[in-house]
């Protein structure tokens, strides 16, 4: 990319590297840019792969945008368009989403990680922390799916063994080493759910081990706070997303057309209709 670009803040940092704000000189466009130091071979790795995906996913309003990379002497560059917020940093702000609001989040992801099986690419680290919001004013139905660094091409095999993402986001099926495929994304949709609307995650524990035991052998508990407030069926949406086993846990088509995420996104959608006027 022969491009030249003004380096500014820090807007994010993570396992592999940092991310901040660039300036293109010529035309001065901003953009979001992860850097990672070349030094640290398992984290180029894991960039390569990530730019792989970020080419082949390009074009979906749910997925981060790419812009090219490049590199210097010391760092290799990831030009993403510039996004707001992380969605982590949005519930620790304002805590727990409402169902409408929850279920608007979701769908735009669902839809994302639709495109992203559709591609063979499997995202494997589904989490707020990877769900940024518009740096404009806009609703949440524009949320971004980000982060592809722990991703996997499934286009020539459907079982993979190796320990991939967030220890609070994996499903039971990484962890007993039998081997798993895609569906360990829907999984950590439906954390990403019940996090959504009760403002924590339902497997945890005081080490890893701790929380890995938990999510091999725990059950769901819908119980207590706030659950008796949450409408039966968004609750039934999770147990399905939720499944241990992962043949029955429902799939991305399943969620997309199920009754209580239609219902609230489609309320959603007649509300922003009539303020509009």
């Amino acid at each position: 990319m022969e491009k030249s670009y003004i380096l500014g803040r820090q807007v994010g940092s993570g396992v592999d590297g940092s991310v901040c704000v660039i300036t293109e000189s010529s035309t001065g466009y901003q953009y979001g840019c992860k850097s990672i130091d070349r030094s640290d071979n398992a984290a180029v790795l894991h960039a390569h792969a990530e730019i792989t995906m970020l080419e082949r996913l390009r074009g979906h309003p749910n997925i981060v945008t790419y812009n090219g990379h490049f590199e210097d002497e010391r760092q290799l560059h990831i030009v993403m368009d510039l996004e707001g917020d992380d969605l982590c940093s949005h519930l620790q702000e304002r805590g727990p989403r409402p169902e409408k609001e929850a279920a608007r989040i979701l769908k735009a992801v669902v839809s994302a990680v639709a495109v992203c099986h559709e591609r063979r690419v499997m995202h494997r680290d589904i989490k707020p922390d990877n769900i940024l919001l518009p740096s404009k004013q806009s609703g949440y139905e524009n949320v971004k799916l980000a982060d592809f660094g722990a991703s996997a091409d499934f286009s020539d095999r459907r079982c993979f063994r190796d320990v991939e993402g967030t220890s609070y986001y994996v499903a039971p099926e990484v962890l007993t080493g039998t081997g798993y495929d895609e569906k360990v994304d829907i999984w950590s949709l439906g954390i990403l759910l019940h996090v959504l609307l009760s403002g924590y995650v339902p497997f945890h524990g005081k080490s890893e081990a701790d929380i890995f035991r938990n999510i091999k052998t725990r059950s769901l508990n819908l119980n207590g706070s706030p659950w008796q407030e949450i409408s039966a069926e968004a609750k039934e949406l999770l147990k399905g997303m939720l499944q241990k086993n992962p043949y029955r846990r429902l799939t991305l088509a399943q969620i997309m057309a199920h009754p209580w995420l239609n219902k609230e996104t489609n309320e959603s959608e007649s509300e922003m209709l009539v303020d509009s006027y």
